[in-house]
């Protein structure tokens, strides 16, 4: 019986390392780097406006983190839809680091409206 559970585990274990995790496609992505931009721009706009609405704004701590993520939100969201108008042509160095910058802004939000 414990050969039986153990040999189960270890299927199980192995079965669920192999599954890949599917994603929808966005619509009218121009490629891969197109639909990961536009998702992450979606969620950091989602979380800034969780922010706003949230007592934690007014906090003199947080309120100016907050206002330099709206401003680099709107500096990587500028950037991307440059980039996603030429057709997806150039670089994407500038966006990705754009992008990098609002998550840790996001980050900084949190962190300091004493959260994780």
């Amino acid at each position: 019986m414990k050969l039986k559970l153990a040999a189960l585990a270890i299927v199980l274990a192995l079965g669920s390392s192999c599954a890949k995790t599917a994603t929808a496609p966005v619509p009218g992505q121009i490629n891969t780097f197109d639909a990961y931009a536009y998702r992450v721009l979606y969620d950091a706009q989602a979380a800034i406006n969780s922010f706003k609405g949230s007592t934690s704004a007014q906090n003199p701590n947080v309120k100016p983190i907050l206002n330099q993520a709206i401003a680099d939100y709107d500096i990587a969201e500028s950037a991307y839809q440059v980039w996603h108008a030429a057709g997806g042509t150039g670089s994407t160095a500038a966006i990705t680091a754009a992008i990098t910058k609002v998550q840790t802004d996001i980050a900084g939000i949190a962190g300091a409206a004493g959260g994780k």
